[in-house]
């Protein structure tokens, strides 16, 4: 086991974080059967409101330090180059223990995004006292809790059985073969030379992005008709899957080697540490990406007559948010490229 004062907080955070989500799983389960089985008042509320307004404060105080943990892991990750023997950045760091740090990596992108999500909700709701919209709210909050459990447990696992024992393999061996997934597939769709043709797509896809949702801010079609707000929260949505997927093999075969400035390495790791503020190129795509995701969720989740009035609203700030992180990811690439070298 590998103890920093990194590791130590992850550890915490784990430990902690297990215990209050079973908590308030438990609290949470006992209070969907209790709501369903209470009568309301003759003024028509509900008798447990006042403690649902507590356990949402709870929730989220808890659910608000626990997106903590995503930046933190990584930082833990990156403390423990030094002591791996063959790690040259965090890939090394994961594959010490490769299919846990996998899984992990996967569950805190999902958890990060259900947290965001139920957050949001959270907050357009609050006013909100409609039976069916609480139970949803529960319901999701159930769902956050029991991922949240999972996460953390694997937290915990992961951090008291790493090592300095084991020794791994460079980065350069796995991300930079000729027989790379990237590079497979840029090839399939592309061609064999398919640098400048996937340089083109990348800024394509973003700027089709970046118009559309232009489009729909300034024309504000969300306040017009419900059904065609609709239809363009579904093409956006489809619209960033797709970019999403674009952005990540432009990012491995293409920005990443030419921001770190070596042609041929193309570990996305490495890049955090040649490119600084990488970070914020990734950390803006990723969050404005979210951003289409947490929108047409709200727009399923939220279909009550209480809530529509601050859907539109609600829905042309993330949309704001969304388009604002995508486009200073652009401009960083950008300004790389046409002065970076």
């Amino acid at each position: 086991m590998l103890i920093n004062i990194l590791s130590f907080n992850m550890l915490s955070f784990g430990l902690v974080s297990s215990i209050l989500t079973l908590c308030g799983g438990f609290v949470a389960l006992r209070t969907v059967g209790n709501w369903k089985k209470s009568t309301p008042t003759p003024a028509g509320h509900n008798p447990l409101e006042k403690g649902l307004d507590s356990l949402f404060l709870f929730a989220s105080m808890i659910l608000t330090l626990r997106l903590c943990s995503y930046p933190l892991f990584y930082g833990t990750l990156q403390s423990f180059v030094k002591n791996i023997d063959g790690a040259m950045c965090i890939y090394g760091v994961t594959q010490v223990l490769p299919n846990l740090c996998g899984f992990l990596e996967i569950i805190k992108s999902i958890v990060f995004f259900l947290i965001g999500g139920w957050l949001l909700l959270h907050l357009l709701t609050r006013q909100s006292k409609t039976e069916s919209l609480v139970l949803r709210k529960l319901t999701f909050l159930l769902v956050i809790t029991a991922a949240i459990l999972v996460d953390s447990v694997g937290d915990l696992f992961f951090f008291l059985n790493i090592n300095s024992d084991t020794t791994v393999t460079c980065c350069t061996t796995a991300l930079d073969s000729t027989y790379r997934t990237s590079m497979i597939i840029c090839k399939y769709l592309l061609g064999l030379r398919y640098e400048k043709s996937l340089l083109f797509i990348y800024y394509l896809s973003n700027l089709l992005l970046l118009g559309a949702v232009g489009y729909v801010l300034l024309e504000n079609k969300l306040e017009v008709k419900e059904v065609r707000r609709k239809k363009f929260l579904k093409l956006i949505f489809i619209m960033g899957l797709i970019n999403f997927f674009l952005t990540g093999l432009a990012l491995l075969e293409i920005i990443a080697p030419r921001l770190m400035h070596l042609p041929y390495h193309h570990c996305l790791y490495c890049l955090l540490q040649y490119a600084p503020d990488s970070f914020l190129i990734i950390g803006f795509f990723m969050l404005a990406t979210f951003g289409f995701g947490w929108a047409c969720g709200l727009e399923i989740v939220t279909t009550d007559k209480e809530t529509s009035g601050n859907l539109s609203r609600y829905l042309n700030k993330l949309y704001r948010f969304s388009f604002l992180g995508l486009s200073l990811s652009l401009i960083m690439v950008t300004v790389h490229f046409l002065w970076g070298g």
